[in-house]
Formats: C-alpha cells, sequence, structure tokens
C-alpha cells in the first residue's frame, strides 16, 4: 500500500507537470505567438523550476518524517491549478500589450509569471517520495532509479495524452481544472494516510566473545 501511494502520486504528479507544459503554450498562444522562442521559454521555465523544485524539496525530505509536508504541497499545486484559469489567459493578454510582446525575452517574463510557481511545487516532490520510498542504503539506487522511471511514466503520458486527446476533446481551461481537482485530491489522501519511511535493518550484532 505504502509504495503504491508513493508511485501513484509520482505519476499523478509527473503527469500534470508536463501536462501543464503542453497546456502552457496554448495559453500564450494568443499573445506570444508558437514561434521557438515560445517553446525555448516554456521549456526553459520547466527546467528551472525543478531545478529549485528539488534543491526546496530535498531540504523539506531531510526535515520530515511522514508525508504531511508532500500532502500540503500537491494540495497547493491543486490550488494553484484550479485558480489558473481564472487568470492565465487575461494575464497573458496583459503582459503582451504591456510591450512585453514585441520583446524576444517578453515571453519569458510572462511564462515565469505563469508557470514557475504550480511547476516549481511539483518539482519537490520527487525529492520527498524519495525519502518515503526508501528502504535502505544498499538499495538506494533502485529505490531512486525506480521511482524516477515511474515519475517519467507520469511525464510521457502527460504529454502524448495531453497533445493526442485532450487538447482535441477537451476545452482548455477544463483540462487544467480536473488536473488540479485531481492533484487536490491526492492531497487531501495524503493527509488521511500517514506514509513513513521504511525502518531500516538493524545490522546484525557480532556473536559474543567474537
Amino acid at each position: 500500500m505504502r509504495l503504491f501511494a508513493i508511485y501513484a502520486t509520482s505519476i499523478t504528479c509527473g503527469f500534470c507537470l508536463m501536462a501543464l507544459e503542453i497546456l502552457g503554450a496554448r495559453f500564450l498562444y494568443p499573445s506570444f505567438g508558437s514561434s521557438i522562442d515560445v517553446w525555448a521559454a516554456i521549456i526553459t521555465v520547466f527546467i528551472l523550476s525543478l531545478s529549485i523544485g528539488y534543491v526546496i524539496g530535498g531540504r523539506i525530505a531531510d526535515r520530515s518524517s511522514d508525508n504531511r509536508a508532500l500532502a500540503w504541497i500537491v494540495l497547493g499545486a491543486g490550488v494553484l491549478y484550479l485558480t489558473l484559469p481564472i487568470y492565465a489567459l487575461s494575464a497573458a493578454e496583459g503582459l503582451g500589450d504591456s510591450g512585453l510582446g514585441q520583446l524576444r525575452f517578453g515571453v519569458l517574463v510572462a511564462g515565469l509569471v505563469l508557470f514557475l510557481l504550480p511547476s516549481l511545487l511539483l518539482g519537490m516532490v520527487s525529492p520527498i517520495l524519495v525519502k518515503l520510498a526508501f528502504i535502505s542504503a544498499e538499495r538506494v539506487g533502485t529505490t531512486t532509479g525506480t521511482l524516477y522511471a515511474v515519475g517519467s511514466v507520469g511525464n510521457v503520458l502527460g504529454i502524448l495524452v495531453t497533445d493526442y486527446v485532450l487538447l482535441e476533446h477537451v476545452p482548455l481551461n477544463a483540462n487544467l481544472l480536473w488536473m488540479g481537482c485531481v492533484l487536490a485530491v491526492t492531497g487531501v489522501l495524503h493527509l488521511a494516510l500517514r506514509l513513513r519511511p521504511a525502518s531500516p535493518a538493524a545490522p546484525a550484532q557480532p556473536a559474543a566473545g567474537a
């Protein structure tokens, strides 16, 4: 049950993260177009947010003994997804009309304003999951590698499903709303389900007189 919850959280957050990257281009398109500069800006924002999120998440993991911090992080990301439809398009249009739309780096500023915080929160998830999935020092490589592989499956699904299915059949804002609900529910479930890292087995004691 513990590993199932950890892997399910990793896939869910990975899916929503990459889905936001694809959806983000649609929010920026009316004001900034769809040039290579737009995609360079989006990729930069998400890689930057992940880098910062990994560092912060790692520090939180070191100070956490269970999944309560993870719960609030995922819940917070869900709330941000739910609020993005309220202001994302109008904010992008406002930034474009302010003159940033005429500057090559303007789309980077818009991407940072709109997508840095939610993607940063989801970037904080993986280090905490690694701590929760930890079994023993001898298996830390396997545990970490498996967890990141599972998260990458979520990333791939987020890209492909969003591009080939969701954008074809579901309105832009509705996509963010249902993802926000899924993240919020995931956070609430983690508040209800207390998870702790597995206790490593104690080393064998040498026999008396050895």
